[in-house]
């Protein structure tokens, strides 16, 4: 079912923290379509058009246009050959072309050194929009904005997986429409990363709203649960985020009723701040054993963490970075603590 946009100020329904930007101040262009990789050989599915291929069972983040990390040395380091290259954002607020972080070209030689070093680690890529901050593709966008920027963003990795993280408003059947489209065009498995509201909370309204939208639309989705930056009290903080996952598990039963118990866990995903978080607890290596158990046990369909360009013990003084985790800890330790995470 198509979904038709509507109006901004009175009848789209708005996703979670920020302002609307109308059409009428809006000077988007397409998303431009750099010379890429060709998409994958498809076949049929149950939308009609391509096979919707299974979700990668670890592919922790990382800031591919950040030269710190060497993809090769992780891989050697840990086994890990996976990742969920992030963020692909539009280039500011009335400006639909998509880039790495609102600065950097899609096209951009660094980043696709690193995603030639992941090739070469045997390793997959998946695209994820979006993320804590920054204007997003799906605010700024139309639909056939957006249904273009996110096929130009998975060209040019030669990636079929998007993650689209979702943590500020957007406008949900736009959403909805570009991701029905991707996927019956071209079969991307499609991921919606959404924050839980609290321990017991599950998803937060719209986010509820979100996947109901997307589920009205046909999309075939897995849902992973930002474990992070949400208040609990007591219990430990590893408990905590078992606790939140399950009730997004909750959430997706009430969404998808004819579902049994372990596939609404199976289309079910969770991703810790590894480290200090920006509110909440602290996700220690001991705190991230008890989700990768519990995980496990519930037959979780993927884990990721925020991230691998965090994994390292450059600042142990509860600092919140980008590029260290603020606690004690050992390069990659994370990383290579989440390879006991099998499907």
């Amino acid at each position: 079912m198509r979904l038709h946009r509507l109006a901004c100020a009175s009848t789209a329904l708005l996703v979670l923290l920020g302002g609307c930007s109308g059409d009428a101040k809006r000077t988007a262009q397409p998303a431009p379509s750099p010379a890429a990789q060709p998409a994958p050989e498809l076949t049929g599915n149950a939308l009609g058009a391509t096979t919707v291929p299974e979700p990668l069972a670890l592919a922790p983040y990382l800031d591919p246009t950040d030269s710190a990390v060497d993809v090769t040395e992780v891989g050697k380091a840990t086994g890990q050959k996976d990742f969920t290259l992030g963020y692909v954002q539009a280039r500011d607020a009335e400006d639909c072309t998509a880039t790495w972080g609102g600065r950097t070209p899609l096209a951009d030689q660094a980043v696709a050194t690193r995603v030639a070093l992941i090739d070469a680690l045997g390793g997959q890529t998946v695209v994820a929009t979006g993320g804590e901050s920054g204007a997003y593709l799906e605010s700024v966008c139309r639909v056939d904005q957006l249904v273009a920027a996110y096929t130009a963003a998975l060209d040019v990795t030669g990636a079929n997986r998007l993650d689209v993280d979702v943590e500020q408003e957007v406008t949900i059947d736009t959403v909805a429409e570009a991701l029905a489209t991707v996927q019956k065009e071209r079969g991307t498995a499609i991921t919606l990363t959404l924050p839980v509201a609290g321990v017991a909370d599950g998803l937060t309204g719209p986010g509820i709203a979100l996947l109901r939208a997307v589920q009205a639309a046909g999309v075939e989705v897995t849902v992973n649960a930002l474990t992070m930056n949400f208040n609990a009290a007591g219990g430990g903080w590893g408990r905590a985020m078992t606790r939140a996952a399950a009730a997004v598990a909750a959430n997706l039963a009430a969404i998808w009723p004819d579902k049994p118990v372990t596939e609404i866990y199976r289309m079910l995903g969770a991703t810790p701040m590894i480290g200090v978080n920006a509110t909440g607890g602290t996700t220690k290596p001991g705190d991230a054993r008890y989700l990768l158990d519990w995980a496990r046990h519930k037959g979780l369909g993927l884990l990721r963490f925020r991230s691998v360009n965090r994994d390292n013990g450059d600042c142990d003084n509860g600092t919140v970075s980008t590029t260290c985790s603020g606690i004690t800890q050992s390069k990659y330790q994370f990383t290579a603590e989440f390879q006991a995470f099998t499907r």
